[in-house]
């Protein structure tokens, strides 16, 4: 038995390295196989990322919401100054001579009819707990043949008056969005301009968290809001403030450039039931490193733009729509803005003004002799009121009337005011009377008539010592708009 198995043992060694061999065949070809599946849903896989990508920012697009707005605008302007106490700026003809007259004084001006026309693409987008706002602007106007600001006769736009920005980009973030104590967390150019009660005379929702009064301005920053209730918030803002270039507002002055300003401010609101629908709204507002300058075409040199302190403005106001159940809607809103100005000055003040040129030494623009064109920050507190009452007869026609005044000393930090003339800076008193004729859901057509009685100078500014004046701005404006 011993010898047949030694025999047949180089058989069976024979079989089995047979069979190991088919095995390890058989294993490489499963190998082969398996690499070739890796290999085929690997370049699957290299194919569908692309489109997993394109269709989450597919996902993404499809959530923007795109609305335009469409603005057009004439207005008939016609400004009288018949007195500025202490003026004593000659007006030169144009060959140098002295006429013997005051330069600001007895001075009147009808301004061409003027068109205008304003863009606006808004943007929104919701996307689990963010959310994203945007909004580019586009003005043009024809008044681009005479000035563009009261203070001087020789200051023009020099070019055709249109201009191109983006005025909101910003993003809100709500960790706890549906919470009935939510905060929300906002960054980027912030909505700060168009608060209450601006949007009555807008027909429109208010642009703003803020009371205009208070502040209506242009800035980039950060808000932190926090949910108090389901009808209550407050909020808390740290920016920095900016002017839309002069193209955007014909005629002004006041509109100062704000360099890079410091934007610190407390504000809160809330809705309940007091004859009516009623929002009452509280602000502390706090504009610090103001750095400033009235606009005279090009920008002013920081030898005479400088840093002169920090103003503090807070107001308190009240909104009430179906005033005692009838179809009218009432608004008060009172603020006080109080200097803290330091050692530094500004000087727009001529010492030598040649008529020739209508410039002063140094060639920088002045615009008078007299002393409230130079100083530094104002120093006395000012307050100012805004009231104003819109009635609705129906859906399609409403008819409103505003009153704002402001002290001898009031500043507003409405820089970024959507108000083509900023009446809620006027040291004085501005009346304005309005019917709006809504004749189609998306189309809106305004009437309207203003009056700005200035009562001193400097509406708008915070440097200088005010002089007293008697000037007056008539302004019959008729818009057509468009909202989507």
């Amino acid at each position: 038995m011993k010898k047949v198995l030694l025999l047949l043992s180089p058989l069976l060694v024979l079989a089995s390295q047979s069979d190991v061999n088919k095995k390890i065949s058989k294993l490489e070809s499963e190998i082969k196989a398996l690499k070739k599946e890796v290999a085929y849903h690997q370049e699957d896989l290299d194919e569908r990322i692309p489109i997993i990508e394109a269709s989450e920012k597919k996902t993404i697009l499809d959530k923007i919401n795109f609305s335009p707005e469409l603005l057009l605008r004439i207005d008939q302007f016609d400004y009288a100054n018949r007195e500025i106490k202490g003026e004593i700026t000659p007006i030169y003809d144009e060959n140098g001579n002295n006429t013997g007259k005051m330069r600001r004084s007895n001075y009147e001006k009808h301004y061409d009819p003027a068109a205008s026309l304003r863009f606006r693409l808004n943007m929104s987008m919701d996307f689990d707990n963010v959310e994203f706002y945007g909004r580019l602007l586009y003005m043009n106007s024809s008044q681009s043949n005479q000035r563009i600001c009261i203070l001087s006769r020789d200051i023009k736009t020099g070019t055709a008056g249109s201009a191109f920005d983006v005025d909101r980009a910003y993003f809100n973030y709500s960790p706890n969005k549906h919470a009935p104590y939510a905060f929300t967390f906002t960054f980027g150019i912030l909505p700060t301009s168009g608060g209450t009660p601006l949007q009555y005379a807008l027909e429109k929702k208010r642009s703003s968290m803020f009371p205009a009064l208070v502040f209506d301005m242009n800035t980039y920053g950060f808000i932190a809001t926090q949910r108090l209730g389901e009808k209550t918030f407050a909020r808390a803002i740290v920016a920095k403030a900016y002017t839309l270039r002069p193209n955007f507002y014909p005629y002004q002055c006041n509109r100062e450039n704000i360099d890079n300003a410091d934007v610190l401010g407390l504000y809160a609101d809330t809705k309940f039931q007091f004859l009516g629908d009623s929002l009452l709204s509280f602000g502390v507002n706090m504009l610090n490193n103001l750095k400033a300058h009235p606009y005279f075409g090009p920008d002013i040199t920081s030898a005479h733009a400088n840093n002169l302190g920090m103003i503090l403005t807070y107001g308190l106001g009240i909104d009430i729509e179906k005033f005692a159940d009838t179809q009218t809607t009432f608004f008060a809103h009172y603020a006080i803005s109080t200097p803290y100005p330091n050692s530094n000055r500004d000087d727009y003040k001529i010492t030598h003004y040649d008529g020739s040129t209508g410039l002063a030494d140094g060639n920088y623009p002045g615009f008078t002799e007299a002393d409230y064109a130079s100083g530094g920050m104002i120093d006395e507190d000012g307050y100012a009121l805004y009231v104003g009452a819109q009635y609705d007869f129906n859906e399609a026609w409403h008819i409103g009337a505003e009153f704002n005044y402001g002290s001898k000393h009031w500043f507003s930090a409405t820089q970024g005011a959507e108000d083509t003339f900023n009446k809620l800076a006027t040291r004085g008193e501005a009346y304005e009377a309005y019917g709006i004729w809504k004749f189609y859901k998306h189309f809106i057509t305004k009437l309207s008539y203003l009056r700005i009685d200035e009562a001193y100078t400097g509406s708008g500014w915070h440097f200088g010592e005010p002089a007293k004046k008697d000037a007056t701005q008539d302004i019959v404006s008729l818009s057509v708009e468009a909202r989507f």
